[in-house]
């Protein structure tokens, strides 16, 4: 779809192409967090022990804009009562920070300011009329569109 929304699954198929270790156990954990009080999840690992990977399989597992049940149904999720139930039924919003700071530092902007631009053009391009164009504040327009994007 977008650069930011719905990255699809291209980047989870390019992975599985080579040698891949099956980490969709963090699938099912993160399934049965859903529509729970808190469902927050921190995966923080050192550098380069696969958080690239991680969030690549998560965004092919719970985009809607594409089907996934190919790359998944030899993996571990597949046992998963979770699977069919959760597989692409969600908006994913992915991107890396990293291409931000690069930006930031080339603009002499704010690294938090770029994001919340950024990310905010892209949605209400994708979800027009979700926020009030008057907003000026990017914090509050930004989780206005999110908080949208749940009942669409």
């Amino acid at each position: 779809m977008g650069i930011y929304l719905n990255p699809g699954n291209d980047g989870f198929a390019e992975i599985r192409r080579d040698i891949y270790v099956d980490k969709t156990g963090l699938i099912a954990y993160i399934n049965d967090l859903i529509g729970k009080p808190k469902p927050l999840v921190s995966f923080s690992r050192p550098r380069r022990f696969g958080k690239s990977f991680a969030a690549n399989m998560l965004c092919a597992y719970y985009d809607r804009s594409c089907d996934s049940h190919m790359l998944f149904e030899d993996l571990k999720i597949a046992e998963s009562d979770s699977f069919e139930l959760m597989m692409n039924r969600f908006n994913v919003i992915s991107f890396d920070v990293t291409g931000f700071v690069a930006v930031s530092r080339e603009n002499g902007t704010n690294v938090i300011s770029e994001i919340k631009q950024s990310l905010l053009k892209e949605l209400c391009e994708a979800f027009p009329g979700c926020i009030d164009e008057k907003e000026k504040n990017l914090g509050r327009a930004l989780y206005s569109v999110i908080s949208e994007m749940k009942h669409l």
